[in-house]
């Protein structure tokens, strides 16, 4: 089975790294065990933003296609799943669903198409704002505000129709949000849906349910005999399980009690390599990318007036010095010494993979100091009073910068950047936090800088990144009226060569402004021991295919 969805998370969409566990604990030897760093934060794919619980949902939830990405072409395949036939109608603006009548709540209530419009009249509720709320941004809207009535009709029990106002090549993929039983889910304040009880106990139409979840400690999936897209899992049990200590997730790994781990860092690859001959090593292209978020406004201000105080941030406002703090970073430094060949210098949050839509005239910033220096003093920053801190109109440059614990690499980068804004007169407070905790602060714009991982969509759609300042998601408040059109330019061209001009604009822009300092692509490498059969992994996640997971002998190296 093929990945039915992807992790579609927005360009702020984070990324949650795998850990450790221990398989004794629950005494299951025949289940799966793969380790999390930090938790999940919710199981409804409507309001989730972290990686792991959009991972984690592809197990749980219907998928409404089957989706392969061709990395020679850089674009995505469509394949029957949920729905077993599509077609294009009024000149491509409407697509028309044919839906499976056969797949079934594990409550036994049907999947239909009501729940698959129940979800998108949630998706575009601005009350929910969901993740993926720029999904249905091309569909119709009365007042300002999304028709769900006239997007969305029903024919019948099997037939749907999606109306768009006009074609563009990102359609399908607008239609692959996994939808929610609306049975569950029709009475929920929608003001408060991501803390619905529901969310922590949901219904299941994929090949796993979920058997239980201890917050911070262990997810146990149990295989769905009730599943028939594709159809319950091989494996009876696949255990999440969290623990943040790399080293302790590095032991776990070679002792075998963890059958999956990602990412292994660059200095454990050869020791693995060579003393590990049960563990293989599956490189992934380069989807997921560090940086550092710069609030480019003040988001109090911004908040306590609900939107109505748009003010520069106190130091992250100007471009200039943005420019200065990616010049003051020895990025490939820190890249040359935690990733070597499996990094690659970023000028952008676009992917490599998109070959097509490339900007391949920019080039990555370098490490400049002394550059960094004179930006600073042509913006205002010098140090007046000799204490060795930058300041400006009385206020010194210093503030704190948040990271998620768990990740030995990014603690390292924290250190390195710590030090190299030191030398430049800034003052940086490393804030070191649960990855949930920081997640929480990110979604309320409760920051000054934060340094993170993402993981981009598949598809090309920075609309949630880089666009209206009301998405939750346009996590350093970047506002760029020529960005707004490209946007709209972009998502709208009636074919990807079209589109790619527009993309290879937005990407000299970004490189221009700075609103994060894109530190670099990671090819990560994901460990698997070789007991564990049939695993997928491939640039549509960890995950895919986890249906068909077995457990064997590590000594029979191919799949059954």
């Amino acid at each position: 089975m093929s990945r039915r969805y992807l992790a579609l998370l927005p360009l702020f969409c984070l990324l949650i790294l795998l850990s450790c566990g221990k398989r004794g604990e629950s005494g299951l030897k025949d289940a799966a065990v793969v380790a999390l760093s930090g938790d999940v934060e919710s199981f409804n794919p409507i309001v989730t933003s972290s990686t792991i619980s959009a991972e984690v949902a592809t197990a749980l939830y219907p998928q409404m296609f089957n989706i392969t990405f061709d990395l020679i072409a850089g674009k995505l395949i469509y394949e029957p799943a949920l729905v077993k036939r599509w077609e294009f109608l009024n000149e491509g603006r409407d697509v028309k669903l044919i839906i499976r009548n056969d797949v079934r709540w594990e409550n036994g209530v049907l999947v239909s198409p009501q729940d698959i419009k129940f979800t998108y009249e949630l998706v575009g509720d601005p009350d929910v704002a969901s993740p993926r709320s720029n999904y249905i941004d091309d569909m119709i809207f009365t007042n300002d505000k999304f028709d769900v009535d006239k997007s969305i009709e029903i024919l019948d029990d099997t037939t749907m129709v999606f109306h768009f106002v006009h074609t563009y090549p990102q359609q399908l993929f607008h239609l692959t949000v996994p939808p929610i039983p609306k049975h569950i889910y029709k009475d929920a304040d929608r003001r408060t849906l991501r803390a619905h009880p529901k969310n922590e106990t949901p219904l299941s139409a994929g090949p796993y349910r979920l058997e239980k979840w201890t917050r911070h400690q262990e997810i146990m999936l149990v295989a769905n005999q009730k599943c028939t897209m594709p159809g319950p899992g091989k494996l009876q049990n696949v255990i999440f399980r969290v623990i943040q200590d790399p080293t302790t997730r590095l032991t776990e790994l070679k002792k075998g009690t963890v059958d999956m781990m990602w990412p292994v860092y660059f200095d454990d690859i050869k020791d693995i390599q060579k003393n590990n001959p049960d563990i293989k090593l599956e490189t992934l292209p380069p989807r997921s990318y560090e940086s550092i978020a710069w609030a480019n406004i003040d988001f109090q201000e911004y908040g306590k007036t609900a939107g109505k105080t748009i003010r520069p941030h106190r130091f992250f406002g100007d471009a200039r010095v943005r420019q200065a703090l990616t010049y003051g970073i020895d990025r490939k430094g820190i890249m040359d010494a935690k990733l070597g060949s499996f990094g690659e210098l970023a000028v952008s949050d676009f992917s490599p993979v998109f070959r097509w839509a490339i900007n391949t005239d920019l080039r990555p910033y370098p490490y400049d100091p002394e550059r960094a220096r004179q930006l600073l003093k042509t913006a205002g920053w010098q140090d007046s009073n000799g204490d060795g801190i930058l300041d400006k109109d009385g206020v010194a440059f210093q503030f704190s910068m948040m990271y998620g614990v768990g990740n030995a690499r990014r603690a390292y980068e924290a250190t390195v950047i710590q030090e190299n804004l030191k030398q430049l007169g800034i003052a940086v407070t490393m804030l070191p936090l649960e990855p949930v905790v920081m997640y929480e602060r990110v979604a309320q714009k409760d920051y000054d800088a934060f340094l993170g991982g993402f993981i981009v969509d598949l598809a090309i759609d920075p609309s949630n990144r880089w666009g209206d300042l009301r998405n939750p998601f346009n996590n350093a408040g970047f506002q760029n009226a020529r960005v707004q059109e490209l946007l709209k330019l972009g998502l709208r061209a009636p074919n990807e060569t079209e589109a790619a001009r527009y993309w290879r604009e937005i990407q000299a822009i970004l490189h221009q402004e700075q609103p994060f300092t894109f530190m670099y692509w990671i090819k990560d490498v994901v460990a698997v021991n070789r007991r564990l059969k049939n695993t997928n992994v491939n640039i549509m996640g960890i995950l895919d295919g986890i249906d068909a997971w077995k457990i064997g002998d590590p000594a029979a190296y191919s799949s059954f």
